[in-house]
């Protein structure tokens, strides 16, 4: 039986209101306590001198998470890291710099009592998909190796690794995906975990190796990965012409493919024992937090309300893992879970 979490994330505002308080307001408006903390917000290593030293900064965050009862999930990586070769570069000094960028980001996550890494962690150059992509997987696997054993020692439970779109952004197909997270699990000294955003399979054209099923977002959240033991779902509302980021308000959910009962349907038939929802929409430059505010408060009620359909119910951790928190001990995820009790039937109906 699958538990479900619906939670957060901040990258909903980032230059535009960096006052902390304004976005924890919308979380918490929206019943989102725990998030993913997009580190655009706080990036690791131009302001590394306010994480170390736990400045002035990051204590307006952690006043404004206090104030409005939020905790952090995931330190989520955001934009930086995917428009880079972190590392799989070429070149092993930038590649070493690859794995300081990561160990700050680590860094800062702890800092903000968060107990995963989530997102995306590396962009392949195009000579190298072309002509060596075995050879910049082998350094990308090398890397993301090594700083999980940093993260273990850090405290964190687990990595999670985000399914991308393109060649460059391994892995971007189920095979490879697959492959990838067995691969690093054999090696890493902390589990790693996969990583799904509902809009990034339905418009990736072009690719020989990305086959219909790949296109398919109900058949990467049906699909097994791993451990089979957490998943990460990046909800957005979107179309099959690309990655949106939209809200899930009556207007999008029009005009996008995502729906909220058969997300649920296709992880539950996944087998996975804990799946983690996070409302990551996304808007452009210099929208005010008056049009934002409502759409996240409306995604959140459009989830609910399809569990609700499907008999979820909102239990606490004590009615979970014989009255441990997944996690063990207080962990990620203390405000519940939304279980079903399983029915004559419901395997039929593609619910177990």
């Amino acid at each position: 039986m699958t538990a479900f979490a619906l939670i957060g994330n901040n990258g909903f505002t980032t230059e535009d209101h960096p006052q902390p308080e304004l976005w924890a307001e919308v979380l918490a408006g929206a019943g989102l306590q725990e998030f993913e903390y997009f580190a655009d917000h706080l990036e690791p290593v131009i302001f590394r001198q306010v994480v170390e030293g736990e400045s002035e900064f990051l204590q307006a965050t952690r006043a404004a998470m206090a104030r409005y009862g939020l905790t952090v999930f995931s330190g989520a990586t955001a934009r930086v890291s995917y428009l880079l070769n972190l590392l799989s570069h070429p070149y092993a000094d930038m590649r070493a710099c690859g794995r300081e960028w990561m160990r700050a980001f680590i860094d800062l996550t702890r800092k903000l009592g968060g107990r995963f890494i989530s997102g995306h962690y590396d962009c392949i150059s195009l000579p190298e998909v072309a002509q060596d992509l075995p050879g910049a997987l082998d350094r990308l696997v090398e890397g993301l190796v090594e700083v999980a054993g940093y993260a273990r020692d850090a405290g964190l439970e687990g990595i999670f690794l985000e399914v991308m779109h393109r060649p460059q952004l391994q892995p971007y197909t189920i095979a490879g995906a697959r492959e990838l997270i067995d691969w690093l699990n054999r090696l890493a000294p902390l589990p790693f975990h996969i990583h799904v955003d509902t809009g990034h399979m339905a418009f990736v054209e072009g690719y020989a190796d990305h086959q219909p099923a790949d296109r398919d977002v109900y058949r990467w959240l049906s699909t097994p990965f791993g451990r089979n033991e957490w998943l990460l779902v990046h909800a957005q509302q979107t179309d099959a012409r690309a990655s949106r980021h939209w809200p899930f308000t009556a207007r999008y959910n029009r005009r996008g493919i995502i729906d909220a009962r058969r997300v649920i349907q296709a992880i539950a038939r996944s087998g996975v024992s804990r799946a983690v929802l996070a409302l990551e929409v996304l808007y452009p430059r210099a929208t005010p937090l008056a049009r934002i505010r409502p759409d996240i408060i409306a995604s959140a009620r459009y989830w609910r309300e399809a569990f609700a359909a499907l008999g979820y119910q909102r239990r606490g951790v004590s009615d979970l893992s014989g009255g441990r928190p997944p996690t063990g001990g207080r962990g990620p995820l203390d405000s519940g879970w939304f279980v079903r009790e399983e029915k004559q039937g419901d395997e039929e109906a593609g619910l177990g």
